[in-house]
């Protein structure tokens, strides 16, 4: 799966739910979901849970024959799908498996990343990877662990990662359960050099959670002057907006940005008891961009009658789902132009 985009994880991750009527989060959002999950992981015994906390839940097979995990019970435990061998002589002795098989996969990914620098501590978990890792959406998953060597020594494909050159700064850097992952502030820049879709969905949902401020992502596109992608980096990062609630309605914003579509007049906003996810006051015309599990507690009469509630208002509905926007964008641009008054 690494490198395929992952629509079915984002037709169904709803990014955070809102209290009616304010913009404040009714419960937890996906990263710190995303961290609950790993801190309420135990180990096989509670003297190997502390050295998993403290190396990115990821153990060499040395480690585990000191705590008496013998190479025919880790053999076991590995061909049953219990454990995980997140790299040559690294196991991670938790269950990672999810019911959704994006997640596991995102797990996955993570304990890798881990691994990589684990083996090579002058090395920092960065890009597609440490936005992964603090929980954050991006795109899709990047086939290797992406890491960064502030020496550039080895660059490129490197076994089973990918290893990148560039300078870190003492405050690039912090930590998770261990590792060093490069913080959010310069992920989100190194995002936005390489692949605006990975920042767009990362930078809104990191300011929604509160992961980052734009002081934050400011200062890290001050040091970052003069590197390859900068200013790719500075525009899409400039279109954050901490109001979108799921990573494929910050996408659609990029994709009508980039095709010359005006911004909407505001997003989330409250009509009555119903709420929408974009709204161009000009065009007296909604936009919902719809995910798998948006409408799921809904019957196609009810959404029915939403629509029709809306149109009190004198506004046209329209819906675009994430086949309109990725998959067959210069057909739906040739219906939806006009609806702007746009050329096609």
């Amino acid at each position: 799966m690494g490198g395929l985009p992952e629509p079915d994880w984002y037709l169904d991750h709803v990014l955070v739910k809102a209290t009616p009527g304010t913009s404040r989060l009714a419960e937890p959002g996906p990263a710190e979901l995303w961290q609950a999950w790993w801190e309420s992981r135990t180990g096989p015994t509670p003297d190997l849970t502390e050295v998993l906390r403290r190396q990115g839940f990821v153990a060499t097979s040395r480690q585990l024959e000191r705590f008496a995990i013998s190479a025919r019970r880790r053999r076991t435990r590995l061909s049953r799908g219990e454990w995980f061998r997140a790299a040559t002589g690294c196991i991670v002795p938790l269950d990672l498996r999810d019911a959704d098989r994006f997640e596991t996969a995102r797990r996955q990914h993570t304990v890798r990343a881990a691994a990589v620098v684990l083996l090579r501590s002058d090395h920092a978990v960065s890009g597609r990877s440490a936005a992964v890792v603090r929980g954050l959406p991006v795109f899709a998953l990047p086939a290797h662990p992406e890491v960064t060597d502030d020496l550039q020594n080895g660059l490129g494909r490197r076994g089973h990662s990918h290893v990148y050159g560039a300078g870190i700064e003492l405050d690039d850097v912090g930590e998770w359960f261990g590792i060093p992952v490069l913080s959010v502030a310069r992920t989100l820049v190194d995002l936005g050099r390489h692949d605006r879709r990975d920042a767009i969905m990362a930078v809104d949902a990191a300011l929604r959670e509160r992961l980052v401020t734009r002081d934050d992502i400011d200062r890290s596109l001050e040091q970052a002057v003069g590197w390859p992608g900068v200013k790719q980096a500075r525009e899409v990062l400039a279109l954050a907006d901490p109001r979108a609630e799921s990573p494929l309605e910050s996408l659609a914003r990029l994709v009508l940005h980039d095709d010359g579509f005006p911004p909407p007049d505001d997003l989330q906003r409250w009509f009555g008891h119903d709420r929408v996810d974009m709204v161009f006051d000009r065009q007296r015309l909604i936009l919902e961009i719809d995910g798998l599990g948006k409408y799921r507690n809904t019957t196609p009469a009810e959404e029915k009658r939403r629509e029709r509630r809306l149109r009190r208002y004198g506004y046209r509905v329209e819906r675009l789902t994430w086949d309109e926007l990725v998959v067959n964008w210069p057909a739906t641009r040739r219906w939806l132009r006009p609806l702007f008054g746009l050329p096609v």
